[in-house]
């Protein structure tokens, strides 16, 4: 099969199933990193009255400057019940209610007191640190729509608009399955010629810190009866992701499974480093086949996996592009689309692309350091400094600045 690319890989694979429909109700506390089913609508103004900003004297900004007795005081929680008098001040606590009657805050700072009496020297305006009713969100506003990926910014707004729980999509359950004769687990010793099986692990996280379910983790050698058996019984996952055995080596069995038992959309996409990918399905069941080699699985994880992860909440993930120069020249010719690690540097206004960082399709360690995708086309030749790319920013780790939103 030809390598397609990676906007015709993802509208093939989320042609296999719909978003999934179902719905439950979660505590608040219980919802980080699930997708938000239903509209939340602030059920009051937050705040929800006039309130003062800082410790301070209430007074009318009107009778400023002048000298004030103070007549009382609030603390927050606290509510003034006596009318304030004309040339009076109330003693006021940050986020205590503002007396109807008074419509500015002084600082305590910004006073001086003799015994009951404050002298405030010059003019106050109007709403000088108070948070008025509604400025930050009013009563029946939209605060989030259904979509929304619930980060800890968002829960706290869920909060604000005066949920206790809220309607999120089910987790998707994922199948993780890994291969190879060569991997053991951390904490083993190493017989010769092993390595740790890095992707079991960080996929478990990635899969996890995204909203899904992860349950299996079975580990297949390098023989097909093995890996029949981690593929046994998929029909109830929502999505089975494997690494290793796509390409085309003698103990590939992966790829020999999907081709007996399944029906394949695609075995190559035109992105380096991994473009050995299958997708396919069996049963209605979505499998994503990825590359062995960490480097390159993680890679697909952002440019295919976390997308279509994304779609079954019947959402999207907005992609974040950004212009920018190569740094240094980049001596080698691509073939397929090629994806660089690198850091963004800005200087005198220009925004360029340090892609020093190790390219190897078999290493992790550069995801730490590495701001964005610098894109190459397919069969550009040697680059020279300065070469202007299109970059995809690469989404933190756990997930921080991705905006997910509802589907157009």
């Amino acid at each position: 099969m030809s390598h397609i690319s990676v906007r015709e890989a993802l509208s093939l694979i989320q042609s296999i199933r719909p978003p999934i429909a179902d719905i439950e109700e979660v505590p608040i506390e219980h919802c980080l990193g699930r997708t938000l089913a239903e509209p939340i609508h602030a059920r009051s103004d937050a705040p929800p009255f006039h309130r003062a900003a800082m410790d301070g004297y209430a007074v009318r900004s009107h009778e400023t400057p002048g000298t004030f007795m103070v007549q009382g005081q609030i603390n927050a929680g606290d509510i003034f019940t006596s009318s304030v008098s004309w040339g009076r001040a109330i003693r006021i606590m940050t986020g205590a209610p503002v007396p109807p009657e008074l419509d500015t805050v002084i600082e305590q700072e910004a006073v001086v007191r003799h015994g009951n009496e404050i002298e405030i020297k010059h003019p106050i305006s109007l709403f000088r640190n108070i948070s008025q009713r509604g400025s930050e969100i009013a009563s029946g506003h939209l605060v989030l729509s259904p979509g929304q990926r619930l980060g800890s910014p968002e829960i706290g707004l869920v909060a604000l608009a005066g949920y206790e729980s809220v309607s999120v999509y089910r987790k998707p359950r994922v199948l993780l399955i890994t291969t190879g004769n060569e991997l053991q687990n951390p904490g083993e010793k190493l017989k010769p010629a092993h390595i740790y099986n890095v992707n079991r692990y960080l996929f478990q996280a990635l899969l996890r810190e995204a909203g899904a379910s992860v349950e299996k983790t079975p580990h297949a050698r390098d023989s097909l009866p093995s890996v029949e058996q981690a593929f046994a019984d998929l029909s109830s996952y929502d999505l089975v992701i494997s690494t290793g055995g796509v390409s085309v080596g003698d103990k590939d069995q992966v790829i020999e499974y999907l081709t007996k038992h399944t029906h394949i959309l695609f075995r190559w996409i035109d992105m380096h480093p991994g473009k050995a990918i299958a997708a396919a399905q069996k049963g209605g069941v979505p499998i994503l086949s990825l590359s062995g080699n960490p480097g390159a699985a993680f890679t697909a994880w952002f440019l295919i996996v976390l997308p279509y992860l994304v779609s079954l909440y019947g959402a999207r993930l907005s992609v974040r592009h950004i212009e920018g120069r190569l740094l240094h020249p980049f001596n080698k010719t691509t073939r397929e689309t090629r994806y660089l690690r690198a850091r963004l540097i800005a200087n005198n206004g220009e925004i360029f692309f340090d892609a020093r960082l190790p390219q190897g399709s078999d290493i992790i360690t550069p995801y730490r350091q590495a701001d964005v995708f610098a894109v190459i086309p397919q069969g550009s030749p040697k680059l020279p400094e300065n070469t202007m790319l299109n970059g995809l920013m690469i989404p933190g780790l756990g997930l921080e600045g991705i905006h997910w939103v509802p589907d157009e």
